[in-house]
């Protein structure tokens, strides 16, 4: 990955946070990386950037049972990396930080250092 790509993640991340002081985005920074040090949850964000789920869809595709999945996802929401729609008797989530898978393929393949 090249330095411009990762430039364009940091702000696309920072979006999140322009309003805040200091400290309180490190906080926030710090909340967002506990609640994704979750190997499910990593697995979760991932199969939202593929589309949008149904909670009982995305549990069945993970092998979870439906209220593990929904209590993975209210964290996920929690810190603003999902949105989750009611639609009818379902609910909808749908990944709205991307940035954060960006994240992760960042740490499974490190960008060479040039």
């Amino acid at each position: 990955m090249s330095r411009a790509f990762l430039d364009k993640v940091s702000n696309i991340c920072n979006i999140a946070y322009m309003n805040t002081s200091e400290e309180t985005k490190f906080e926030l920074a710090a909340k967002l990386f506990r609640v994704i040090g979750h190997p499910m949850r990593l697995a979760i964000i991932e199969a939202l950037h593929e589309r949008p789920w149904c909670v009982c869809e995305l549990a069945q595709r993970l092998g979870l049972n439906k209220s593990v999945t929904s209590k993975h996802l209210s964290s996920l929401k929690s810190v603003g990396i999902i949105d989750m729609r009611r639609e009818g008797t379902q609910v909808t989530c749908v990944l709205i930080m991307p940035c954060v898978l960006d994240m992760m393929h960042c740490v499974i393949k490190p960008p060479s250092i040039e």
